[in-house]
């Protein structure tokens, strides 16, 4: 009976190391969430909405960045975007500037 239990544990583990898992590194960004954020709303919304920004400089205390990259699964390109956030003083967004949402936007139009 030990064999047996300990062949099904052995085999458990060799099968799950064939599953590939896509390495993601940073925040996990959607993109209608980065779409509802606006110049105005304050950081404590900005985090309620987006989370725990992935950068924040010491040199740059009034900035947070919201980061990702991560393997595109259709094409095999290195996908990198993110949201940067520049606070006021009041902790108020003053400007948000989005990069790398375009991209695949702009793929799945050249395809049609």
């Amino acid at each position: 009976m030990i064999p047996r239990i300990f062949l099904s544990a052995m085999l458990a583990l060799i099968l799950s190391g064939c599953l590939y898992e896509p390495i993601h590194q940073g925040n996990r960004l959607d993109g209608n969430k980065i779409n509802l954020i606006k110049e105005g709303d304050t950081q404590f919304t900005i985090e309620e909405t987006l989370g725990t920004p992935a950068l924040q400089s010491v040199l740059h205390p009034n900035r947070a960045t919201y980061y990702e990259e991560y393997e595109d699964e259709d094409s095999g390109a290195l996908i990198k975007r993110g949201v940067e956030v520049t606070y006021d003083g009041a902790r108020r967004a003053t400007a948000i500037r989005r990069f790398g949402f375009e991209t695949k936007k702009h793929a799945k139009e050249n395809e049609e």
